[in-house]
């Protein structure tokens, strides 16, 4: 039999602490949700935009839970061929089919005493959301062609990009399966949303690149630092990994500056000017000004001052300055 495509992991449990780095307010109440989550045995629905780290929760949650000494089993539902989902999930018994030569266990049991993480769940076949269900709702998994059912303790966490309501309101996610997932819900903020954070983050990314690359670490400038804050990063956390991977491996210095950045990072396109609300965008202008001249021309405490994130002012300034340069 063909071996299955579907990701699989099984790891040794991570420290039992965070996993992401984050002083945001945002982040603050993710990890806040993911804390309490850990002590919990309920399942637990992440959601999140790509690259926002959803597996990175997935697996700090393990470690902060009772089952840090069990396995993660991280799975990637849009993996899995159709043709083998049953057996990929729940095994098979030895002669169930053409290639079956001996019993293999399936992936809900390979996570007994531990974590199962299925990502991307709302690529899930229909066919197969039944079958998880059942399992849900017993705890019992039966192998393909097996004549008994096997007890099986495993937490599910599962994660999608998607909005998982809409999925199920256009028939694509079975209403009864999201019900039995969606029970502690935990959204993960987007990195454009996370104000500071980009800068810890980076700081953090560029020393263990520069560590792994035999290169000595490299500061911000404040140039570059703000090129990152007013970035909108669409690819979130996985997006700033690549282009800063990028900056230590093809630049040399001691400081990370914007000519290291430059063409790494996509501009993001300004809306199209328009007579209606140029008035109260005027107002806006003027009292972000305002706010950062009375902060002695501090942005970050200007977005304190004004309750907003420092990357919101930065990506305004920017907009403003391209349109007076058209």
């Amino acid at each position: 039999m063909k071996k299955p495509s579907a990701e699989t992991a099984a790891s040794a449990p991570p420290h039992r602490e965070s996993p992401f780095i984050g002083e945001s307010e945002a982040m603050r109440e993710a990890l806040g949700r993911l804390e309490r989550a850990a002590a919990s045995e309920a399942p637990v629905f992440i959601t999140g935009e790509s690259g926002a780290g959803k597996e990175l929760c997935a697996r700090g949650l393990h470690g902060m839970s009772g089952r840090a000494d069990g396995p993660f089993v991280a799975v990637n539902c849009a993996a899995i061929a159709r043709d083998l989902a049953e057996s990929e999930f729940f095994g098979h018994a030895r002669g169930a089919f053409t290639g079956a030569l001996q019993a293999r266990p399936g992936l809900v049991e390979m996570a007994h005493g531990g974590t199962l993480f299925l990502d991307e769940i709302c690529e899930m076949d229909l066919p197969l959301q039944g079958k998880l269900l059942r399992f849900l709702e017993t705890g019992l998994a039966r192998p393909v062609g097996a004549d008994r059912e096997k007890r099986v303790d495993a937490r599910i966490v599962c994660a999608t990009n998607r909005d998982p309501a809409r999925e199920v309101r256009e028939g694509r996610f079975r209403a009864d399966l999201f019900w039995r997932l969606h029970v502690l819900p935990i959204a993960l903020p987007p990195l454009r949303a996370r104000g500071g954070d980009i800068l810890l983050l980076a700081e953090h990314f560029l020393t263990r690149f520069a560590r792994e690359e035999g290169r000595a670490a490299m500061t911000i400038s404040e140039e570059a630092a703000e090129m990152l804050l007013a970035h909108d990063w669409p690819g979130n956390v996985r997006e700033l990994q690549n282009v800063l991977r990028q900056a230590v491996v093809f630049h040399h210095g001691a400081e990370l500056t914007v000519s290291m950045l430059a063409g790494l990072m996509p501009a993001t396109p300004a809306p199209a000017p328009e007579a209606a609300g140029r008035g109260l965008r005027l107002v806006e202008r003027e009292a972000i000004e305002e706010a950062i001249s009375h902060c002695g021309g501090s942005v970050p405490k200007a977005a304190r001052m004004l309750g907003v994130a420092p990357s919101t002012i930065y990506r305004k300034r920017r907009g403003w300055l391209r349109a007076r340069a058209v």
